[in-house]
């Protein structure tokens, strides 16, 4: 008996499997960070939350109405993570995954990679499973698996134009290197587009696949 439950832990433990999870609004509400819109439409400049923003419709051909100038700074894009509010509940799923094995990643729609890591790196605990107490995520939060899409390296290596589409695109490239892919996302415009992703895919990769939408 003890040996087949070895034999199952070692399987489960050989398989390479990935939580990807958004950033704002999904595990944490960021902290003084905004976008501002200026419409046609729009009487004065109007100051947009991460949340707020994600409910616009913004089109390639509308995106120039938009400054994102908060979101291109470095220190403000690291400190809105490191400040922001935990949003618990999406984190102790990540925390249950990584018990489990899983690889933990980000896929974000904002710019400043480095920025991005820099700031996960800080705001992100887990639960030690021999302690039960929370410590730094360290790392097994990997580099190479933290994706803003609207970096501009990112940005030069996808051909994606939408924020949706640019992460169903990302998500594509990482089937070939996982055993399975959860994707979870407050803005239900990117659940969908990754959900179309998977209908489209021949089964072995669909299979791989899952999106969902964060808890609120």
């Amino acid at each position: 008996m003890k040996s087949l439950i070895k034999r199952i832990l070692n399987e489960i433990a050989s398989v390479n499997r990935l939580i990807l999870l958004d950033i704002d609004d999904t595990i944490v509400e960021p902290a003084n960070i905004s976008i501002k819109r200026k419409l046609p439409s729009d009487e004065e400049e109007i100051i947009l939350s991460p949340k707020e923003y994600a409910k616009e419709k913004v089109t390639p051909s509308k995106v120039k109405y938009y400054d994102y100038d908060e979101f291109r700074d470095p220190e403000k894009v690291k400190q809105s993570i490191i400040g922001g509010t935990p949003l618990i509940v999406n984190l102790q799923y990540m925390d249950e995954l990584i018990k489990q094995g899983y690889k933990i990643g980000f896929l974000t729609a904002r710019s400043q990679e480095n920025a991005v890591f820099e700031g996960l790196k800080e705001f992100l605990m887990y639960k030690d499973p021999i302690t039960g107490e929370l410590v730094s995520i360290g790392d097994k939060l990997d580099r190479e698996l933290v994706f803003a899409i609207n970096d501009s390296g990112r940005v030069s290596e996808l051909k994606s134009t939408t924020d949706y589409d640019k992460k169903a695109e990302v998500i594509l490239s990482l089937l070939d290197d996982f055993d399975q892919v959860i994707f979870v996302d407050d803005d239900l415009k990117n659940v969908k587009a990754v959900k179309e992703l998977k209908m489209g895919l021949p089964k072995d990769k669909a299979n791989k696949l899952f999106a969902m939408p964060s808890k609120k």
